[in-house]
Order: structure tokens, then sequence, then C-alpha cells
């Protein structure tokens, strides 16, 4: 998803306790910002905003432990609390107003 909608969602979404967050891991790279779905989250459509990767997609990730240069674009890992995996089930309808709002 673009920058500017990673950073509505986790603004949204902060502030949860890690075991119980509905966002994953969430990383930074060239502008755009990615979160973690359990396989076959792709219904309901995710906004059109962002892409949805099925799985077997081939992506490269920031170093861990690397955190992005709001100036340079660099990669890096936004937020790494919590699980791994992000909860469509509640991520998708907050990020669906999100997308529609922006």
């Amino acid at each position: 998803m673009p920058e500017r909608l990673g950073r509505l969602l986790t603004s949204a979404l902060a502030g949860r306790p890690a075991r119980t967050a509905p966002l994953g891991w969430v990383f930074a790279h060239a502008g755009q910002w990615g979160i973690f779905l359990p396989p076959e989250s792709d219904e309901p459509a995710w906004p059109s905003d962002t892409t949805y990767l099925k799985a077997g997609s081939s992506l490269t990730l920031p170093a861990p432990g690397a955190r992005p240069d709001a100036w340079t674009g660099a990669s890096g890992w936004v937020s790494r609390d919590g699980n791994r995996l992000s909860r469509p089930l509640l991520v998708h309808p907050v990020l669906t107003a999100l997308a529609a709002a922006a």
C-alpha cells in the first residue's frame, strides 16, 4: 500500500497490546508499506490503493532491525511487535475505510 495509507493504518491500530493487536509486522520499501496476512486472505477484495500478493509471490524484505529513513525512502521495518501475521478480519474494514476517506 502507499506509505500515506500505511501510516494511517498503523496510527489507527496503534496502542494495542502486542498479543491482541490486529496488525502484525509492517515493512516499508520504496514508498510502499506492506503487512503479512495468512494465505487466502484476498476475499473480500482489498482497497484499490493496495496490492494483494498471493502465496508464492516473491518479495525482497528489509534486513532484520532495519528502520526506514524518511528522507531517503530506504527500506526498513516500521513495526515488528506481536505476531508476524496481521488479522485480516480486523484489518480489512479499517484499511477499507481509511482508503475511502484518503
